[in-house]
């Protein structure tokens, strides 16, 4: 099953929704999937979450992000009821503070990293706060509901700005809990799901150090490692990339190259044209009329 933004989302303009829900013992959530990312928070009760095929258990105080396109749900524990509360949106509705956060380490971990390893078996599958931290994160929360819920004057401006202070909170809350376990092994396979990493997230404003970390490499051995496995840099592969989507979106749509540079990841339109014509060998333009 996929759900999709436009039941959940109230216009095009304002991606985003926000509510608590109760998921009952005899009321199962099906895996599905979704076409928006999900900031899920479990606020009471324990069960299982499952994560593209892994399972692992919850409870209250563990807080985690659903990408788009995993396929997730769960089921309750005997005796027991969980109250999730759910933060829906597009990337694009933070598009420059998330930017600005992915220069923060915790942030990355939790935001882009986490979901990443949550689906092997041998890696934290979550972020779980402390008692004082639930406390802070459920008055956040409730803020944002309300917001969202009564709809006065400047409530977007709120939940926007309610939303952004909760990416802070949860950095430093992140930041709190670091630990070892989230390193991840640099042999050939988890290179490979590196890779596919990155390809996932060619848009966002991802570092070779942040990248290098999540393989507990210094930046100098995962280039090395990564070199060896790809046959190009990290930089060099991003960027392949980001073309590639950005020929796909030349030749699909008749947007403005400057929106296309930007959706990919370019914010340099002259960077992106000359990129684009030493991969391709026709600039944007001439690659366009090819289709046309």
């Amino acid at each position: 099953m996929i759900l999709r933004s436009e039941n959940y989302f109230e216009s095009e303009d304002y991606p985003f929704s926000a509510s608590p829900y109760r998921v009952r013992e005899n009321e199962p959530i099906e895996p599905h999937t979704h076409d928006f990312t999900e900031l899920a928070y479990i606020a009471e009760g324990s069960g299982q979450h499952s994560y593209n095929g892994q399972s692992s258990a919850i409870s209250t105080g563990d807080v985690f992000v659903i990408e788009p396109g995993a396929e997730h749900g769960y089921i309750v524990d005997n005796g027991s009821s969980l109250l999730v509360y759910n933060v829906l949106f597009f990337p694009s509705f933070l598009r420059s503070e998330l930017e600005t956060l992915s220069a923060v380490t915790p942030f990355v971990d939790f935001f882009y990293v986490e979901p990443f390893v949550r689906s092997m078996a041998h890696f934290r599958p979550h972020l779980k706060l402390q008692p004082h931290e639930r406390i802070e994160m459920k008055t956040l929360l409730d803020h944002i509901v309300m917001e969202f819920q009564a709809k006065k004057l400047g409530y977007r401006i709120v939940t926007k700005t309610r939303l952004i202070e909760l990416f802070v909170f949860l950095s430093r809350c992140c930041a709190a809990s670091l630990s070892g376990d989230r390193a991840v092994r640099a042999d050939d396979s988890m290179l490979l799901h590196i890779s596919e990493f990155i390809a996932r997230h060619y848009a966002e404003p991802l570092t070779l150090a942040q990248v290098s970390r999540m393989c507990g490499l210094s930046a100098s051995a995962f280039s090395a490692k990564f070199k060896q496995h790809t046959g190009r840099t990290f930089i060099e592969y991003r960027n392949g990339v980001r073309v590639q989507q950005a020929m796909r979106l030349i030749a699909e749509t008749d947007r403005k190259m400057l929106a296309i540079a930007q959706e990919v990841g370019f914010d340099d339109l002259s960077f992106f044209n000359k990129l684009f014509k030493q991969t391709t060998g026709l600039s944007p333009g001439d690659y366009r009329r090819t289709f046309h």
